[in-house]
């Protein structure tokens, strides 16, 4: 991957690597060497400065103790000591070096084996030029100071001091600066071969780090790639409690929410689209209602208006038209005060404004009773009327809303029956429900698939010409339903070989 985490922190680490080594190298090219010589040249003024205060209070003497101490100086710490008069005579010396090299000339001793042979002419000749150098930088202002000389024979260069001591006397130290160079050189590439270890080795341990680091981080990328495709089933497997495992926890509950979030809108949808949906059957039904209830309304109250202008007018004088009139102005307002009756009842149902007031009573009563109420219609219509129980029943419900049901569904089979002109009504008992079944039985023509799911509507008619000989107003199939469901009670119709029936069921009373 271009864009890896893991590429970027391998390339990261050997950059850092890379960057702190050449550092190393720059500094030590630059500043070891200085501060080498620095450190370096501090040792001689601290050896001065031991020297003058052991001479300040005590003679000098090749034999001392403090010649030991020259001694071990020369051999632990690499400076070369001459302590000379101002005759240029050398009193102590710790190397002979010194004196070979030609900075300084011996005086003779052949019996001191600690001071050296007589140089060649040549030697003295070149030590009287320096020591002559010597004496006229120094005094009592400056009593010592540091120059870097080169020894053409050794190709080497010294850190020397020259010093005066007491004004009687003058020291000359000096020490090798040319191996720090060596040293430097060593050192780089000593820090180059380590560099490249370090590399190698970094760059293993940063794959092996980075890959724990992104694989999480891998994971959680995985996991929010798929919340943005609206697929929330992979959640993060929390192990650790650092920024990762706390960035984990916090996927998993976005995730939880986004979820809910949706599934809420995507129920919210659903409803909206439902009420959209449920608002624009509305829409449809109150137009249809308003055609309707014209419908139902113009045909009653254009007969009220011409029978009442007829008595009125005086069209009828004998006693027995003008009672045919009244009862004809009668009936249509009935059917009209029926009409807004049911609107009404059916109004305060579907809507819930009316509670339903449940109680004890007998359906086998309720039916038999309903049965004897119609017997008139039976026999102007030539109609048998059965009714057919297995036993006596209590159920709980509300009485006058559930005679409304039955009433409905015998007046529906009264409009409808034909053939046999029978009209039954059975009680069932549903023994694994613990309720009964009423079913209201009419020997007449079978009611078509695609009308069996409209017959609940208000004002539907499978005949739509909607004539009047058939009585009824569309309304009481529409009041069943709404009482039905009102007590979350089943009911419906099924057509049978020899007929149409239709049925609701009740709760047993306990």
């Amino acid at each position: 991957m271009k864009n890896s985490l893991n590429l970027k922190l391998f390339l990261s680490v050997c950059l850092l690597l890379i960057l702190i080594i050449l550092t190393v190298i720059l500094l030590n090219t630059t500043v070891l060497e200085s501060f080498y010589k620095n450190q370096k040249e501090k040792n001689l003024i601290d050896i001065y400065n031991q020297a003058s205060t052991y001479y300040s209070e005590n003679n000098i003497d090749s034999t001392s103790d403090f010649f030991v101490e020259l001694q071990k100086i020369d051999s632990t710490m690499n400076i070369e000591i001459v302590i000379a008069d101002k005759d240029n005579n050398v009193v102590i010396t710790s190397s002979n070096n010194f004196l070979k090299n030609g900075f300084l000339m011996p005086r003779p001793n052949d019996n001191n084996p600690r001071e050296p042979k007589n140089p060649n002419n040549n030697d003295k000749e070149n030590f009287d030029n320096q020591f002559q150098k010597a004496l006229e930088l120094l005094s009592n202002e400056n009593p010592y100071i540091i120059k870097t000389f080169s020894d053409n024979k050794f190709n080497t260069d010294y850190a020397t001091l020259y010093g005066l001591i007491n004004n009687d006397y003058y020291i000359f130290l000096r020490t090798p600066i040319e191996s720090i160079r060596e040293s430097v050189q060593i050192s780089n590439k000593f820090l180059i071969l380590v560099g490249i270890v370090c590399i190698i080795i970094s760059s293993i341990i940063t794959y092996v780090v980075s890959k724990a680091f992104t694989k999480p981080i891998l994971e959680l990328n995985d996991i929010a790639q798929k919340m943005s495709n609206l697929d929330f089933s992979k959640k993060y497997d929390v192990i650790t409690q650092d920024e990762i495992g706390t960035l984990g926890m916090s996927i998993n509950k976005l995730s939880n929410n986004l979820e809910k979030t949706i599934q809420d809108l995507k129920e919210a949808n659903i409803d909206l689209e439902k009420d959209v949906e449920e608002k624009s059957k509305l829409s449809e039904m109150r137009n249809q209602f308003i055609s309707d209830v014209s419908h139902e309304l113009k045909t009653p109250i254009a007969l009220i208006q011409g029978y009442a202008e007829g008595l009125n007018d005086g069209i009828v004088t004998d006693e027995e038209s003008k009672k045919y009139y009244v009862e004809v102005i009668l009936d249509e307002a009935n059917k009209m005060s029926n009409l807004t009756k049911d609107l009404l009842d059916l109004s305060r149902l579907e809507y819930g404004k009316e509670e339903l007031v449940y109680q004890d009573f007998s359906i086998n009563d309720l039916v038999k009773n309903t049965l004897k109420k119609n017997e008139v219609l039976f026999k102007e219509k030539n109609i048998t009327s059965e009714y057919i129980s297995d036993g006596t029943y209590l159920v709980k419900a509300d009485s006058n809303r559930i005679e409304q049901v039955l009433t409905n569904y015998i007046s529906n089979a009264i409009k409808n029956v034909s053939n046999e002109n029978i009209i039954r009504c059975k009680i069932e008992d549903l023994k694994d429900e613990n309720k009964v079944r009423v079913i209201v039985f009419n020997s007449g023509n079978k009611i078509k698939d695609e009308d069996m799911p409209r017959l609940w509507t208000r004002f539907y008619k499978v005949d739509s010409s909607r004539n009047r000989d058939a009585g009824g107003t569309g309304i009481g199939l529409s009041l069943v339903k709404a009482i039905m469901t009102q007590h979350h009670q089943k009911y419906g119709a099924n057509n049978l070989d020899n007929g149409v029936e239709f049925w609701f069921e009740l709760d047993k009373a306990k």
